[in-house]
């Protein structure tokens, strides 16, 4: 007997019979198929329930037709629908959107990599499901779970944060789904620490990892000595692969000495540099910099500047001209990815010929602790650091400060029988304290970091007790040169 023909909204679950069984554990179960008219298609579907009896496998029947009908009534736009899959939404139309970079406040080429990037992991993690399975709470939060075993829980919550904004918004913008259920209801998205799963860099100690105060003036003086010069290999030419190590040597340098995050090393252009009171000065924008804390950074290693000045030389006069360029012209970035696969090169070169075993596992982060390191035994105040590597004192003392290094302790310890005279070691530690202060304030100015005349330049150089933001201060940049997930 031929099948009643079915208007468009319409089922027959009415007219279906569910048929008993049971399974090999002995229990009833019943199951029935039925079909269902959406928009002119009949489709059909089947229903299991395991105990009750027909009326509830009718009534599990009906609810799910239910949920394929409202799910119909939602319009959608370019042919996209609830019942499509996740991650061909996420490729075929977010991504593309994300990349586009349209909005009224654009997203920093940094971050756009960073929220690609996790895209990726709510991708790995969605592959094969339909929008719709993706509105209940309990899903999501299992989805991001399983990102932050695998990734950490900094990536699962970036994970969870980019799909709100990137994807889920875009499918209720084009009417795919009725409200976003990242907005709508609290999720769990992270997991005990315990339950992560370990990855590279995990025991590196909290606060930064910084390099010995002479190895760092060894590398120092082996950049500055080392000949640039490569021949011909692989399709690039002698010239081609001299001038890319001669960057990455300066590039180095300048980091090695002036703490400048490899973002806003990238960045700098001719404008970016000037000359005050015969000192050279790099000027980093609130653009550039990734805490949106602009400010001028003196270069004061004296052969560094004269490295600099020669590069300056050798650029075009137009003030768009690139310090650093990429081999593409000289207004082109250096390509992030690019840039650090030639830095990691650079390292593995001197963790060999230095014999520093921490350049192979760690890449530009470590001059900013270093050089912290370094200034609060020079008694230089925590806000005069915070100011100068562009961040608050709280992310300085945190990130910036390495305290495994005891040999630095050991210089500053005096043997039994060589200490100096109490009045004369104080007069050396005022005399290094003032120098330290009389070089930031002329950078800086006397209140540049809420300092008055008068304050005693020794106070809270430790940056204890002092307050702070929420400002956080990955190291992104480390991340792609030393291979990690930015994590």
């Amino acid at each position: 007997m031929p099948r009643k023909r079915l208007e468009p909204g319409q089922d027959n679950i009415a007219s279906t019979k569910p048929h008993k069984s049971r399974d090999a554990r002995g229990r009833t179960v019943w199951a029935m198929q039925w079909y269902i008219n959406l928009n002119g298609q009949v489709s059909k579907h089947s229903t299991r329930r395991v105990g009750g009896t027909a009326n509830d496998c009718r009534q599990q029947a009906r609810a799910h037709a239910d949920r394929l009908r409202h799910e119909a009534r939602m319009p959608g736009s370019g042919g996209w629908t609830a019942s499509s899959r996740m991650d061909e939404f996420v490729e075929r139309v977010c991504r593309p959107l994300l990349m586009d970079n349209d909005y009224a406040r654009p997203l920093r080429p940094r971050t756009l990599e960073r929220t690609n990037l996790k895209l990726d992991r709510f991708v790995e993690q969605v592959r094969g499901m339909r929008i719709c399975d993706l509105t209940a709470p309990n899903t999501l939060s299992n989805i991001f779970k399983r990102i932050a075993v695998d990734h950490g829980n900094p990536t699962a919550e970036m994970a969870a944060s980019a799909a709100r904004k990137y994807v889920f918004d875009v499918a209720v913008r084009m009417q795919i789904l009725e409200y976003n259920p990242l907005r709508t209801v609290p999720i769990e998205v992270t997991v005990n620490e315990s339950r992560v799963k370990p990855h590279r860099g995990q025991n590196h100690p909290k606060g930064g990892v910084a390099i010995r105060r002479e190895d760092h003036e060894r590398v120092i003086t082996y950049l500055l000595d080392l000949d640039p010069t490569l021949p011909a290999a692989g399709g690039w030419t002698s010239r081609e692969r001299t001038q890319r190590r001669a960057t990455v040597i300066d590039l180095t340098l300048l980091q090695a000495t002036c703490g400048l995050r490899l973002c806003e090393a990238r960045s700098l252009r001719r404008r970016d540099v000037s000359e005050r009171d015969g000192m050279l000065i790099l000027s980093v924008s609130d653009a550039t910099s990734k805490t949106h804390r602009g400010r001028d950074v003196p270069v004061l290693h004296k052969r560094v500047a004269h490295r600099l000045r020669e590069r300056l030389k050798g650029l075009s006069n137009d003030p768009d001209a690139v310090v650093f360029p990429s081999l593409d012209g000289p207004n082109a970035v250096w390509d992030s990815s690019s840039c650090s696969r030639a830095i990691r090169a650079l390292y593995n070169e001197l963790a060999d010929e230095l014999d520093i075993p921490l350049l192979r596992t760690h890449a530009t982060h470590v001059w900013r602790t270093t050089l912290n390191s370094e200034w609060i035994d020079a008694k230089v105040p925590a806000e005069r650091r915070a100011a100068y590597f562009g961040h608050t004192v709280n992310v300085n003392r945190r990130k910036y400060t390495d305290m495994t290094d005891v040999s630095m302790l050991a210089g500053l310890v005096t043997i039994p029988g060589d200490e100096p005279e109490l009045e004369e070691a104080d007069e050396v530690a005022d005399a290094d304290a003032f120098k330290a202060q009389e070089i930031f304030d002329g950078v800086f100015g006397p209140i540049a970091s809420g300092r008055r005349d008068g304050d005693d330049v020794g106070d809270s150089c430790d940056g204890h007790g002092e307050s702070g933001g929420n400002d956080t201060d990955d190291a992104g940049d480390e991340a792609a040169a030393t291979g990690e997930d930015g994590r």
